[in-house]
């Protein structure tokens, strides 16, 4: 288990370091302007040679210039493989997110996001299985930070992108309206329950993924775009207690760039 946890997290950093180093690769170390400007149009050749224009900012405003927002709203299906006679369908839950693209011109790109989303859990004395609204324990709000590198081709009117990276899931139990922390449940009591819930989102790596995403833009102006994306979210925890695919995420939405 620890062995496939190490890789998913090296396969994530490694597509955040490329994005660094390729920055760090071009800055020049002192020296003659004949050697700077070489280097320089050494740096040129390697980004055009992807695709893209980027240059690495040497200030704040350059940096920021670089910087597109991003905002997304859709639909985010959780698998379930358990039996729905003791939960719920595989929900599906409107989502909202918001993140940045750096640097916006160049074929190669670090785009950070957080998605957020709500939910409805249960205890079944082994793990939280999603819940219908009558069976609910809890609500869980659902917080997941992407860190994709995504690789964008660019034509005369829209454009494509395709990337992977590390999705992390941060997840917050509360006690669902109407529930009382002394109702019965299957630790005893629905507040006991609820800790149990807790402790299973943060246990045995069941708040890392592996994040593979797609998406379309048409583009409107030279910084403003908008189309569609679609995200997959492959689970290590579930993967390394062996439950297959359960708890996959399964992201489509609406993208604007501006």
């Amino acid at each position: 288990m620890k062995k496939i946890i190490f890789a998913a997290i090296c396969a994530g950093l490694f597509s955040i370091a490329t994005i660094c180093a390729q920055a760090q690769d071009a800055a020049t170390p002192d020296g003659s302007q004949a050697q700077e400007g070489a280097a320089v149009g050494d740096q040129k050749k390697w980004y055009n040679a992807f695709g893209g224009s980027f240059v690495p900012p040497t200030t704040a405003k350059e940096f920021w210039s670089q910087v597109s927002p991003f905002a997304t709203i859709g639909v985010n299906i959780t698998l379930n493989t358990e039996s729905k006679l003791k939960s719920a369908p595989s929900p599906a839950a409107f989502s909202l997110a918001f993140g940045a693209i750096w640097p916006n011109k160049a074929f190669l790109s670090f785009q950070p996001r957080l998605a957020f989303w709500t939910g409805y859990y249960l205890w079944d004395g082994k793990n939280a299985l999603p819940a219908e609204v009558e069976n609910r324990t809890v609500l869980a709000l659902n917080f997941m930070l992407d860190l994709p590198a995504v690789a964008t081709f660019r034509f005369s009117k829209f454009q494509a992108e395709a990337g992977m990276g590390l999705g992390i899931l941060a997840r917050a139990a509360l006690l669902a309206n109407g529930v009382s922390e002394g109702d019965s449940g299957a630790s005893g009591s629905a507040g006991g329950d609820k800790s149990e819930i807790q402790k299973w989102f943060w246990g045995n790596a069941r708040f890392l993924y592996l994040e593979f995403l797609g998406g379309w833009e048409w583009n409107f102006t030279p910084r403003i775009a908008a189309g569609f994306e679609l995200r997959y979210y492959l689970p290590i925890g579930s993967l390394t207690t062996g439950r297959g695919l359960d708890a996959s995420i399964i992201a489509l939405g609406a993208k604007l760039i501006f």
